[in-house]
């Protein structure tokens, strides 16, 4: 029977051994973002400002943006853009993001925010200023 016995403690104590295996489980509580902020001074969060939807903005769905500037980067197409100021510059697209595009104009490079584009269109399709479209 002694034998039975240790047989049993051992098992026993195999088993409370295994039952942690050296992982924790970390457990962070789900706050709202207003107790996340730090300073209270500050009304609004700096790293959630672009996630931010206006309700009456388009849905981001068409990509037909993203695809008008592939074609024209991949193209090297002449570009010519007209700011919100009046403004118009004449480059070729080399980059852009949800923001941001950035044009080559001549040797140099400007990056321009899309809110300050009033249109753009490509150059070789400009109309003599005497033309009405009909």
């Amino acid at each position: 029977m002694p034998v039975k016995k240790a047989l049993l403690e051992t098992s026993i104590s195999r088993n409370d051994d295994n039952s942690f295996n050296g992982t924790r489980k970390l457990i962070r509580p789900h706050l709202p973002a207003i107790e996340r902020r730090r300073d209270p001074l500050h009304t609004e969060d700096p790293l959630t400002h672009a996630t931010i939807t206006e309700p009456h903005a388009a849905p981001e769905s068409s990509h037909a943006e993203a695809f008008y500037f592939q074609k024209q980067m991949q193209q090297q197409t002449e570009m010519t853009v007209i700011l919100e100021d009046g403004e118009q510059l004449n480059g070729v697209i080399q980059w852009y993001d949800k923001c941001v595009l950035k044009l080559r104009l001549g040797r140099g490079r400007v990056m321009i925010y899309k809110s300050g584009i009033k249109y753009l269109y490509k150059a070789s399709e400009a109309h003599p200023s005497g033309t009405v479209m009909k």
